[in-house]
């Protein structure tokens, strides 16, 4: 299968990643549970994902049609996941899932970059709005596919291959948001461990990616408190090697 390329500059791209955090445009409340979204259908092509993704933006736009004008409102303002938690908490939980298990169109993904762009013009950021555009399509659409579809299959073929006893359970969207955790290994029924699959970028001390692993560890340390089993990240590549080889010496040890 093909990955998506990047068609801006790199540079430009990784200097609205911060802001891409910072704004919460990557929350699922903006643009949905994509990894559950992308693991919804066997799609052959990355295209039939970008399509199926837009397509399912349009259905939510058809039921939302249906919602009272306050709820509206609540659940198309995109600052609302930072300022007004306590009334989405309040909304029904179909309501609520308009956000989380849908897509957006096209034209939402725009709006995003229009967004992005006014940030980053603040910040002296050098960027075209049709650059900033492009940053929200990449993120939310290529990235998603080039990480589970391509980087994350082929590290768990990798995996498997080294424990072939063990059995691999693909968490939803809702699980991996709360915890950080991509999969549990689980070796005739007792769950081992749990994994984020990431790539090399993650282990930079970029200000953005070390305030996301931070995240990511305080979220690991929740999934330890409820089910006493770790976490471990396995950093790979597009082809599925793995990078951090200790790794598989600390699954193994879980599994004596």
């Amino acid at each position: 299968m093909d990955e998506f390329t990047l068609e801006i500059d790199e540079a430009k791209f990784r200097k609205t990643n911060g802001l891409w955090n910072e704004l919460c445009l990557n929350d699922p409340w903006s643009v949905g549970y994509v990894s559950t979204l992308i693991e919804s259908q066997a799609f052959t092509t990355k295209e039939k994902w970008e399509d199926f993704y837009y397509k399912s933006g349009q259905e939510r736009e058809f039921k939302i049609q249906s919602l009272s004008d306050l709820e509206q409102r609540m659940v198309n303002d995109y600052s609302l996941k930072r300022t007004n938690l306590q009334q989405i908490q309040r909304l029904e939980w179909p309501v609520k899932n308009l956000n989380f298990q849908f897509g957006r169109t096209k034209e939402q993904l725009y709006e995003k970059g229009r967004i992005l762009h006014t940030h980053a013009s603040q910040r002296g950021i050098d960027i075209l709005v049709e650059e900033c555009i492009e940053c929200v399509r990449f993120r939310v659409i290529c990235e998603t596919w080039n990480g589970i579809i391509i980087r994350e299959r082929n590290t768990i073929k990798k995996l498997k291959e080294i424990f072939p006893a063990l059995d691999f359970i693909k968490t939803n969207g809702e699980f991996d948001h709360k915890y950080a955790v991509d999969y549990e290994l689980s070796d005739k029924g007792n769950i081992l461990c749990g994994i984020q699959i990431k790539p090399q970028t993650y282990t930079f001390n970029m200000p953005y990616i070390v305030k996301a692993r931070n995240a990511n560890v305080h979220k690991n340390r929740g999934y330890f408190e409820r089910f006493q089993r770790p976490v471990f990240d396995v950093i790979s590549k597009s082809n599925g090697e793995i990078e951090n080889m200790d790794v598989i010496e600390k699954i193994k040890a879980e599994n004596k």
